[in-house]
């Protein structure tokens, strides 16, 4: 079982996990001045930061951030790599769930298409109702893969990765 713990300026604790989260997602280390202005941009008004508690163990964060009317979006829940694959994503949504529900009617994510574990762990737990789309366009092309093709309101729309 896990708890959400709100964030009270554990400045070393949160940095650190910020840089993981940058780590895992993009394979990128920010330097400590990066994830510094993350931490102030991620509490700052209208942002909630929860720490996610095992026991007495830190194992990752949510990000809630407001964009008006009474509307939340996910904007971050990382969990740490050693915990993943246990549940605790899900039960964290079930629990940012039950603090958005007291004051909204549906809270919002996004999630890169790349990223297909994360759009699993969203869909699973109720995530399907498509509000959205974002799309770019690349000016290296030669820099990516085509991973996956998908039809959006009759588009094809293509998922891409780096090469790397």
């Amino acid at each position: 079982m896990i708890t959400l713990v709100k964030y009270n300026d554990e400045k070393d604790i949160i940095c650190e996990l910020i840089k993981q989260f940058w780590i895992a997602h993009n394979d990128y280390t920010p330097t400590d001045e990066e994830s510094i202005e993350d931490m102030l941009a991620w509490s700052g008004k209208g942002h909630v930061l929860y720490f996610i508690k095992k026991e007495e163990t830190i194992i990752g964060f949510v990000h809630l951030a407001s964009r008006g009317c009474e509307i939340d979006w996910i904007e971050d829940l990382f969990i740490l790599p050693q915990y993943q694959g246990n549940g605790y994503g899900s039960e964290a949504l079930k629990l940012v769930e039950d603090i958005v529900k007291e004051y909204s009617d549906s809270v919002y994510l996004e999630v890169a298409a790349r990223n297909a574990r994360a759009l699993d762990l969203y869909y699973k737990n109720g995530y399907d109702c498509l509000n959205t789309v974002t799309i770019r366009k690349d000016f290296k092309p030669e820099e990516y893969v085509v991973t996956s093709e998908e039809e959006v309101l009759g588009h094809k729309l293509v998922v891409k990765e780096y090469k790397n």
